[in-house]
């Protein structure tokens, strides 16, 4: 469903900092699938904590992107690996963005290291290297450089269950990290969807009053056609309606 309101809700998008090009940067399918679904995306340069709730005032929601390993300083159940690049400035300033927005009580979505960044800044650990753990039993990515396809498993009645109206979609993935065991925090959540191997794909709140706040880690915006996804376009419903 794509949000109606004559004012488009202002979603705040992630980017990341490439060194390598001395910018900051972001995929086009996030901004192109909030626009599709209604929304008027604003995209977050890697700052300093210190303006995260300045910055939070101005939005309706909040969109978590995808990008570097979380450097282990900030969670747990992680280890540093000498073939990944890892950006601690923005570990920081998306951990402090997420637990502002969550006790904001702002509509939030997660994608693959936005959903890593939710999970741990909750308290919650990360599988280090999914391929430890499965054996690849499913391919969460194919490679360094490229994607995977494969299918994902959805809980009747959660919010991406009631976004695709499907019990199993396909996905785009590309993550090597996972999420561990759900540790005894104040804030928890509940798995919503799992891969075929049975490691956590989805999560939203547990309490289902609380407000919308969903982590993937798959890629919603891949591929970047000329679509809609149905799990952003809730998001954005929830942040005209917040």
């Amino acid at each position: 469903m794509v949000a109606s309101s004559s004012v488009r809700p202002r979603i705040g998008v992630t980017s990341r900092f490439r060194q390598a090009i001395d910018s900051h940067a972001l995929h086009h399918g996030y901004v192109d699938q909030v626009v599709r679904a209604g929304g008027l995306p604003t995209v977050l340069p890697t700052l300093d904590p210190e303006f995260c709730d300045e910055l939070l005032e101005n939005l309706d929601g909040l969109l978590l992107t995808g990008g570097e390993d979380i450097d282990p300083a900030h969670c747990t159940g992680s280890v540093r690996r000498p073939d990944y690049t890892y950006h601690p400035r923005r570990d920081a300033f998306e951990l402090c963005l997420a637990r502002r927005a969550l006790d904001r009580g702002l509509p939030l979505l997660g994608v693959c290291r936005g959903s890593q960044i939710l999970w741990s800044a909750t308290g919650n650990p990360l599988i280090a290297h999914i391929p430890d753990v499965n054996h690849g039993q499913v391919l969460h990515r194919a490679s360094l450089t490229k994607t995977s396809r494969h299918l994902v498993l959805l809980t009747s009645g959660s919010v991406v269950a009631e976004a695709y109206d499907e019990a199993k979609i396909e996905v785009t993935s590309y993550h090597h990290q996972g999420l561990g065991e759900q540790t005894s925090g104040d804030l928890r959540w509940r798995v919503t969807a799992r891969a075929e191997d049975g490691l956590a794909e989805a999560f939203e709140q547990e309490d289902a009053e609380a407000p919308w706040a969903v982590g993937v880690l798959w890629h919603p915006e891949l591929p970047a056609d000329d679509w809609t996804d149905p799990l952003v376009s809730a998001f954005v419903s929830a942040a005209g309606a917040s």
